[in-house]
């Protein structure tokens, strides 16, 4: 049979109940003849493979459809039981506590379940009393609240410092598009050589060039039309510097769109000889894989998420593209006015100067004050600054804002699970230690174990949520590189509380050791489980023990008169502490909150019909 669950039916409650597969009853045995009508559909069921009935109290009476082959009940004369040696006879006082809820459990689990019912079929009348050696292995309230504040402590932690930069391994994209790395030479000219902004910075600097040529070239006996020349090319570099100056400004104005750009956009950047294209590597899919690996690699090392999600939100405000616009002032510092005016009108060569010396002097002077070497500086200043901007602001604006956008919504998303979490946790914590269980009168030295490795159960619990968050983002990825970024969150907060409420089950009612359906990672569950179950003497000692040894019989003093003197066993241990030390026949168990051996002692002939 599948490892379907097994559905508890408690009929003491006046609640509706379902089916299932395997069906579990609890009835008080005064109740039997009142139910009657529930066994018969139970058993009429095209749903139910099998079910097993768990009857509670003394004086009761069997109802017809609990007759014939397909019965199995266990009989509970007294949950709080007596201790009990088959083989001697011998009794001794049972605990004050009940073991009802124990036995529950135990059948509860499908494994359990489906040899208790194979056991019974082999039993006459189909009924047994059942006897428990166990050793309990829940986590004591008090540790696991306490793990839960801690680990809650982990997702509501304050970032006092600087967080520091997002790292992916073997990141080439996001380092550039955060500025954390110097853009590579590959974007280090934008410029379309022959284009039009190309060809009038090179007319600048050829002017500027032949201009300075122009004053070397010149001797204490030279034409008077020598000087002109060099007059009218450091003109003609003034006039073209500013003509340079004012469609630099005009295009960072104009082309100022937030890195989303138009068809129209585009053709005038083509159109004035800039490079528009999305570099090699820098697309949508390679952001987002570096950012996926990012988080990931963050999540497999147990890194801080509410640092990760700082980091996330410092590398969207220092990519996101601030537009060319902002750029203007430093176009206009680059290539101040003054210099432009000096350009437009040189100052003239001293005349009517006679002696060499003299006239050697002043032709220095009247150098310095052409400024072309400001002039030239000014042409690769301002070269440099628009080729930063044109890669910065418009050939990366649409990878910058997708990167921007993309972490913002990311950390968005990691800021509402680490509250949520951070949220859940606490409340755990608050019920396990108002909701503090009583003893189950039963073998508690793996509890007593667990009391120890606080540490280590953190550990595990902040590996599974760790994973579970892993899962939560999964959905995430298709999305951001589709640019659908307002739709990241949307199930986000369904996804947490389904996988909480899953986890909350778990924790209950198969414990720690077992290692939930979304959890990947082992963070340290088998050192845990080493160190707890598989160091125990007494779990060592409840699965040998001999059906004829004394166990926790769950019935009265006044019962054993009812039962045989033989019995069958049901040895049983969770699967994450199986060894071959161990001895044959033992159930693995998906569950990890109980070992040992559950007795099923048949009833007396004639007991079944005529006692009850």
């Amino acid at each position: 049979m599948s490892r379907a669950p097994v559905v508890l039916l408690d009929l003491r409650r006046d609640e509706p109940g379902s089916v299932g597969t395997r069906v579990l009853v609890v009835v008080d045995a005064d109740d039997l003849a009142r139910r009657q009508p529930v066994f018969a559909e139970l058993l009429s069921s095209h749903l139910v493979r099998s079910v097993l009935c768990v009857v509670v109290g003394q004086g009761m009476r069997l109802p017809p459809a609990l007759y014939g082959e397909s019965r199995r009940v266990i009989w509970v004369g007294d949950p709080h039981g007596i201790g009990w040696e088959l083989d001697t006879g011998e009794a001794f006082p049972g605990p004050e506590s009940s073991a009802e809820g124990t036995l529950v459990d135990l059948l509860g689990q499908p494994e359990v379940f489906d040899e208790v019912v194979e056991r019974l079929g082999e039993i006459p009348y189909g009924v047994a009393s059942p006897g428990l050696r166990v050793v309990a292995g829940r986590i004591d309230p008090e540790v696991l609240a306490q793990a839960y504040r801690e680990v809650a402590d982990r997702f509501d932690e304050p970032v006092t410092q600087e967080a520091g930069a997002f790292t992916a391994p073997l990141a080439t994209a996001i380092p550039v598009l955060g500025g954390q790395v110097e853009l590579p030479t590959s974007l280090s000219d934008p410029f379309v050589p022959g284009g039009r902004l190309d060809g009038m910075f090179r007319r600048v600097t050829d002017h500027l060039y032949q201009a300075a040529d122009g004053v070397s070239s010149l001797r204490y006996l030279h034409r008077e039309s020598a000087r002109q020349s060099v007059m009218a090319d450091v003109v003609a570099a003034g006039r073209a510097l500013a003509e340079l100056r004012d469609t630099v400004c005009r295009l960072f104005d104009e082309l100022d769109q937030g890195g989303e750009f138009d068809e129209d956009a585009a053709e005038r950047m083509v159109r004035y000889g800039v490079k528009f294209a999305t570099p090699p590597g820098m697309g949508s899919e390679e952001i987002v894989a570096e950012l996926r690996a990012g988080v990931e690699s963050a999540l497999a090392e147990g890194r801080s998420l509410v640092r990760l999600a700082a980091r996330l939100r410092a590398l969207a405000d220092r990519s996101a593209p601030i537009g060319s616009a902002a750029f203007v002032g430093d176009v206009t510092r680059v290539c101040p006015d003054a210099l432009l005016h000096g350009l437009h009108a040189p100052p003239e060569f001293p005349r009517g100067l006679r002696r060499f010396l003299l006239w050697h002097h002043s032709l220095g002077l009247w150098r310095n004050q052409l400024a072309l070497p400001e002039a030239v500086r000014a042409v690769g200043e301002l070269r440099t600054l628009v080729a930063r901007v044109a890669v910065s602001e418009w050939m990366l604006a649409e990878p910058r804002r997708h990167t921007s956008n993309a972490a913002r919504t990311l950390a968005s998303a990691i800021g509402e699970i680490c509250d949520r979490l951070a949220a859940t946790l606490t409340d755990w914590s608050k019920a396990e230690v108002q909701g503090k269980a009583t003893g189950t009168g039963l073998d508690e030295e793996v509890t007593v174990r667990l009391r120890d490795r606080g540490g280590q159960l953190r550990e595990v619990i902040a590996g599974d949520l760790f994973d579970a968050v892993d899962g939560w983002l999964r959905p995430a990825w298709p999305l951001l590189e589709q640019g659908a970024y307002q739709d990241v969150r949307v199930g986000l907060d369904e996804r947490v509380n389904g996988t909480m409420r899953q986890y909350r089950y778990h924790l209950t009612h198969l414990g720690v050791q077992e290692k939930p359906d979304f959890a990947t990672r082992d963070s340290g569950r088998q050192g845990l489980v080493d160190a707890v179950w598989r160091q125990s003497p007494q779990v060592e000692g409840a699965l040998r023990v001999g059906p004829g040894e004394r166990m926790l019989q769950l019935c009265g003093d006044r019962d054993l008169a009812a039962l045989e003197r033989r019995a069958h066993v049901v040895r049983f241990a969770p699967r994450a502490v199986r060894s071959p030390a161990h001895p044959a026949g033992v159930i693995w168990t998906g569950a990890g909150q109980y070992a040992g051996t559950l007795r099923l002692v048949p009833l007396r002939s004639g007991a079944v019909e005529e006692d009850w």
